[in-house]
């Protein structure tokens, strides 16, 4: 498991602002939590894919659609 600052998180996707969040982080998916503050937690297989779980106002901060 790999864990992110909000604020790496942050920088990352102002370097990238044509991507979504997925993209950036190179994750098939990612999921909100509201009890997560500042940071992002990338899990390498969760039922053969690699996911990260954000928190609920970063992962609506970045949604796209």
């Amino acid at each position: 498991m790999q864990r992110l600052q909000r604020a790496a998180v942050e920088e990352l996707m102002n370097g990238r602002p044509d991507t979504t969040l997925e993209a950036a982080l190179e994750v098939f998916e990612v999921f909100a939590s509201g009890s997560l503050t500042d940071e992002v937690y990338i899990l390498d297989d969760v039922a053969g894919k690699r996911i990260a779980i954000a928190p609920t106002t970063l992962k609506d901060k970045y949604r796209r659609g």
